[in-house]
């Protein structure tokens, strides 16, 4: 089947591609069968992507780490609700699963409507077609009570500073608390994605980064920084040969996972 997805949209066909390289390698990282099967129902010139070694590298590790702290979460809040913002064609929720959580897919219309093709219904899943900027989004997740953990990956680096702005204004405004953990570019790359090994055979543009993650509580001060973690913690053990000579440069230019929480004042 023929997808047309344009942008920032395109972007989601690197990570599904790279993790279906690595399910077919002889040593997988994450083995995520899954997605090896969609990339073959999928006409699509993938191979454009093979040229990109540290962007393959850098996004097992990432995945690697996103899913280790998702099932920390899960661990300590066994029933809890999590949401994925921009899950593209994403397959954490198989990889995570405890047979309790309750998940939710949010992207846009066109990005839900592949998804549809691509996976079975499941009870404890839920699809919600409506961009991260939409207000109305938070009224879609039944909390119940329930401890709740907000993933984005891949996404926020797209998205204006004024639209990271109100995106956290819509978490802050639809949920009274909740742990975040956001993929960041690191603020020396922004507009700069006709350097980057497999942006730039997209459309897509880098434009919001980050040094140290305080730049996200500096957007929405009634959040609160929890971690930093720089998704070179992993990748240095994962890139082969004279590449691990780069491994300083990389604490310096790879994307982090930056860990947030927020509680709803009683006086608000």
């Amino acid at each position: 089947m023929s997808i047309k997805l344009n942008g920032v949209m395109e972007t989601l066909l690197i990570t599904l591609y790279i993790r279906a390289k690595d399910a077919m390698s002889s040593t997988p990282v994450i083995n995520d069968k899954k997605a090896a099967e969609m990339i073959k129902k999928i006409d699509y010139d993938f191979e454009k992507f093979d040229s990109g070694v540290m962007s393959y590298y850098g996004v097992l590790a990432r995945t690697k780490i996103m899913d280790e702290q998702a099932r920390k979460f899960i661990s300590k809040n066994p029933d809890c609700i999590i949401v994925s913002v921009g899950c593209g064609l994403d397959t954490r929720f198989s990889r995570v699963d405890n047979g309790k959580i309750q998940w939710y897919n949010l992207d846009f219309p066109e990005v839900i409507a592949q998804r549809d093709l691509f996976f079975e219904s499941h009870d404890r899943v839920k699809n919600i077609a409506k961009s991260a900027l939409d207000p109305t989004w938070p009224q879609d997740i039944e909390i119940n009570g329930k401890k709740l953990l907000v993933i984005s990956e891949g996404m926020l680096m797209y998205l204006k500073e004024s639209d990271v702005r109100e995106f956290l204004q819509i978490l802050t405004n639809g949920f009274d608390s909740f742990e975040a953990q956001f993929d960041l570019l690191y603020k020396g790359l922004v507009n700069k994605a006709g350097m980057h090994d497999t942006i730039k055979k997209t459309n897509a543009q880098f434009s919001w980064g980050v040094k140290d993650g305080s730049e996200v509580v500096n957007l929405c001060s009634v959040m609160q920084q929890k971690d930093l973690i720089n998704f070179t913690d992993t990748l240095k053990f994962l890139l082969p040969g004279a590449k691990k000579l780069l491994t300083p440069l990389m604490y310096i230019t790879n994307n982090r996972l930056g860990i947030y929480t927020y509680e709803k004042a009683h006086n608000d």
